[in-house]
């Protein structure tokens, strides 16, 4: 799979969780993480995500293919 079909992907799933998560509410229950509500899952993903962008430009950092 190439970067770009990577980039895509995450925009798509994206749009189904913001949707999902409008449709569901914020404080509705995440069944399979029974502690957790919607809300707590959108902020774990963000976080997730922007730890996952910042990554690249992190000094010494190598690429995953060398």
């Amino acid at each position: 799979m190439e970067i770009t079909d990577h980039i895509k992907s995450l925009g798509a799933e994206g749009q189904l969780l913001a949707s999902a998560a409008q449709e569901a509410g914020t404080g509705a229950p995440v069944p399979t993480c029974p502690q957790w509500r919607v809300r707590d899952l959108l902020r774990h993903t963000g976080m997730v995500h922007r730890w996952a962008t910042a990554q690249p430009s992190q000094p010494g950092r190598t690429s995953p293919d060398s």
